[in-house]
Order: C-alpha cells, then sequence, then structure tokens
C-alpha cells in the first residue's frame, strides 16, 4: 500500500458515474470501500449539487466529504465546511440582462436548485447527464439568495462572454456543448480542495484525484497525484500524472492497484 496518500478526491460524471451505464462500475464501489477501510479519505468533487449527488450514486458507496458545485459548497456529513455565494450585485445585473436577453437558467443555493423557464434544449441537456429538469420557479427576489452556482443554457461562446462582461465578479466553465457553469471568480474545485485540506489538516502532496472534464483541471494540477480517466478530454489528460483505463474499463480500481494505494 502506497502510505502517502491520505486522501482521494472523485469526480462525478465520467469518472464515478458512466455516461454508457448511468451507473458505478462494482470494482469502483468495491475501491472505495476498501480505501475506507484502509482510513484514507474519500472525497467526492463535483459541479453537482447534494441533491443530485444523493440521486445519483448507490447508497452502498460512502464518501467522508463532498465538494460540491466546483467548490462553492463543500460538506462533511451535513456540517458546513465552506460556501461561497455568488456576487450579489453580479447576480442583480444578470436578473436585469435576463428581462430582455432571456435564457434558461438554473439558480442553485446550498438547499435547492431551481430554473427560470425549460425548452427541449434544456431538457436535453438534463437527460444527457441523467439529471431531472428543476421546478421553474420566479427569480425576481433571487438577487437576495446566496447563490452558489448558475447553470446557463443554450449560449454561444460572444452570447456567454456578454453575460461575463456585466458579472466581473464571476467566472464560467463549460462541461457540455450547449451548458455552463457560473461561480465566483475565485473559485473551483481547487478552492474547494484547499479549504477541505485545512479541515483535514492535510497537505496536497497527500492527495489523489481523478477527473475526465475541464473543470477537473485545477484539482488534478494541485494534488500529488493526479489520474485522468481513459475517457477523458485532452485538456485532463496533459495535466495528469497519469492516464488510467477507460470508467467502463474500470479505470479506477486500475490506477489505484497500480500505485498500490489498494
Amino acid at each position: 500500500m502506497n502510505k502517502q496518500i491520505k486522501a482521494v478526491f472523485f469526480d462525478v460524471d465520467g469518472t464515478l458515474v458512466s455516461h454508457r451505464t448511468h451507473g458505478v462500475n462494482k470494482s469502483t464501489i468495491q475501491s472505495i470501500e476498501q480505501l475506507r477501510k484502509q482510513g484514507i479519505l474519500t472525497i467526492v468533487a463535483t459541479g453537482r449539487h447534494p441533491i443530485e449527488i444523493a440521486r445519483l450514486l448507490p447508497d452502498e458507496l460512502k464518501f467522508d466529504a463532498y465538494l460540491c458545485l466546483n467548490g462553492m459548497l463543500c460538506l462533511q456529513a451535513d456540517q458546513l465546511i465552506s460556501s461561497h455565494p455568488i456576487d450579489k450585485q453580479d447576480l442583480h445585473h444578470l436578473l436585469q440582462y435576463l428581462k430582455d436577453n432571456p435564457f434558461p437558467c438554473i439558480f442553485i443555493n446550498q438547499h435547492e436548485m431551481y430554473i427560470n423557464y425549460a425548452n427541449a434544449l434544456v431538457q436535453r441537456v438534463q437527460k444527457d447527464i441523467s439529471s431531472q429538469v428543476p421546478t421553474i420557479k420566479d427569480t425576481s427576489n433571487t438577487e437576495n439568495e446566496d447563490i452558489l452556482q448558475l447553470i446557463p443554457y443554450g449560449l454561444s461562446d460572444e452570447q456567454i462572454q456578454s453575460v461575463l462582461n456585466i458579472m466581473p465578479h464571476s467566472k464560467a466553465t463549460s462541461w457540455h456543448p450547449d451548458a455552463r457553469d457560473i461561480i465566483a471568480k475565485g473559485g473551483g474545485k481547487d478552492k474547494g480542495i484547499q479549504e477541505i485540506l485545512e479541515y483535514y489538516h492535510l497537505d496536497a502532496s497527500e492527495c489523489m484525484a481523478f477527473g475526465d472534464g475541464d473543470n477537473d483541471v485545477s484539482m488534478l494540477k494541485m494534488v500529488g497525484l493526479s489520474i485522468a480517466m481513459g475517457n477523458g478530454n485532452d485538456n485532463v489528460k496533459q495535466v495528469a500524472n497519469y492516464i488510467t483505463k477507460d470508467i467502463d474499463d474500470d479505470g479506477i480500481y486500475h490506477a489505484l492497484r497500480k500505485y498500490r494505494i489498494i
């Protein structure tokens, strides 16, 4: 066993949950169980909300902590480690912009997800990621909430740049050709990891991480041992220490065995 690794971070979509089967491989479940038996912390690191994580991951798959919404919400069980809402002025400007330039957008706070309106595009994207369309809700009072993440749909690169021009304290990350995450500019999975490391009194060199998409790049750059899934994109593979097998070919188990973590 590699005794240097004390915590392992796992992305969800394309890393834990297969886009093909929409489930978690048996070898992955067994690998994570083995990590926990050895006293190694297992931590989810995802752009998703806790509501979605609970629905996507099987009940028998347990984790020590959850880095959600790309690091904007970090939890240990039900205990809040940290949260970072979007700047209130940025949110105000977005709501004004939407009055003249409407597009579907999910608004996410610590406890719920809701959308201003949904169309066929939203339904298709949500189906692609095995997720339901959130409840449609009036967003007129949203600027009074602590919104941790926004998900706009159907915007071109030029359109998302126009949105970011009026939200100077925010940034966007693409995770689907027709959808993006907008979070606070200083945020990201690396930010969430740093706060979780401080919470558990760990160093990044003692951590391992698995990812497959652009929002995993900052996380993989930060940890001591970074693994790109075989099904991951080129940006992830370029920064990883190792490219493992495809998710559907027991990629997580393969990498953990290669480095003698389990």
